[in-house]
């Protein structure tokens, strides 16, 4: 008897806010409309910790009235000269995130514990990011021995698609390696190291991605676009790779 393939699973499709880093927050959801893209991981260009209140409540109210859900804030250095730890994570809470991506070094154990104690407060998880050749987490082994060190499923990976392909790596092969320690994913692309692609028209293999996500991963997040290059005009790049995911989907 044959086993079957898992149903493929359903998945929104986000975008950082740091490909509209030259927009600010209305301005980024009127480019957004059409695009399929329903939900935001926000980035420091649009909302910082030391934000008010009201400006926090006017960030997400512009959001929802676009129909745009906040799923994650980030990218975030923590250690040493970085961000305070609890009002970061209290920007997580007010915005209504579920995750906040992050990075911090890996033999840091005080801020490691100071962030498990604050997200259990605050209700949200952390994704460790990889950030490419050089970077505190380059290889899916960097990610995984900090995981590994934590035991708190609290704490997981935001696995960036482009810059594991420029560390030599394989996406698919890092989910699978990372399985349900997968808490947030950023779709992004590569020609080769230095060149940049839309998302599905580099190395980057949307419909095997999506394949590997469901067998391999409990990930319920959105699949987050991150295109960095065409700061000025990221739209038409967002809405294809919006389409390869959909397509991928079908």
């Amino acid at each position: 008897m044959t086993a079957q393939s898992p149903e493929r699973r359903e998945y929104d499709v986000g975008v950082q806010s740091f490909t509209y880093r030259e927009f600010d927050v209305p301005g980024m959801c009127d480019a957004l409309t059409d695009t399929g893209v329903s939900a935001v991981e926000l980035c420091h260009e649009h909302v910082r910790p030391s934000d008010g209140d009201d400006d926090v409540d006017a960030v997400r109210e512009t959001l929802a009235g676009a129909d745009l859900d906040v799923c994650g804030y980030g990218v975030v250095a923590f250690g040493g000269d970085g961000p305070p730890v609890r009002e970061t994570l209290s920007l997580v809470d007010r915005l209504g995130a579920d995750y906040c991506s992050l990075e911090f070094p890996p033999d840091d154990t005080p801020t490691r514990e100071r962030l498990l104690s604050e997200a259990a407060e605050f209700d949200v998880r952390l994704a460790v990011h990889n950030h490419g050749p050089g970077a505190t987490y380059e290889t899916v082994d960097d990610v995984a021995a900090v995981l590994d060190a934590a035991g708190d499923p609290r704490l997981g990976a935001c696995v960036d698609t482009g810059h594991y392909f420029r560390s030599g790596g394989d996406p698919e092969t890092v989910l699978s390696r990372l399985g349900d320690g997968v808490l947030a994913l950023h779709l992004k692309d590569f020609l080769d190291e230095d060149t940049e692609a839309v998302p599905g028209e580099g190395q980057l293999d949307v419909p095997g991605l999506v394949e590997t996500l469901t067998a391999k991963t409990s990930l319920s997040q959105p699949l987050v676009i991150e295109y960095e290059a065409d700061p000025d005009d990221p739209t038409p790049a967002v809405t294809r790779a919006a389409e390869a995911v959909r397509d991928a989907l079908r």
